[in-house]
């Protein structure tokens, strides 16, 4: 299984504000950049989206 960060990065930042803005989903070492206020609500509509990506993807991969 490969993971597609490109993907994930796209479900992130659709769902997580503030991220659009800071561009991407790596380490900045920095606690300002690096840390970012997140309600619940977003949380756990990113990781919905993310299992609901995951199901296609392997639905996918299985059809060929």
């Amino acid at each position: 299984m490969t993971v597609n960060k490109r993907k994930i990065y796209n479900i992130a930042k659709k769902h997580i504000y503030g991220l659009p803005e800071r561009g991407d989903l790596k380490a900045h070492n920095s606690d300002r950049e690096d840390f970012l206020d997140i309600a619940v609500w977003s949380l756990e509509e990113a990781l919905i989206a993310a299992y609901k990506q995951g199901r296609k993807d392997g639905q996918n991969e299985s059809k060929n």
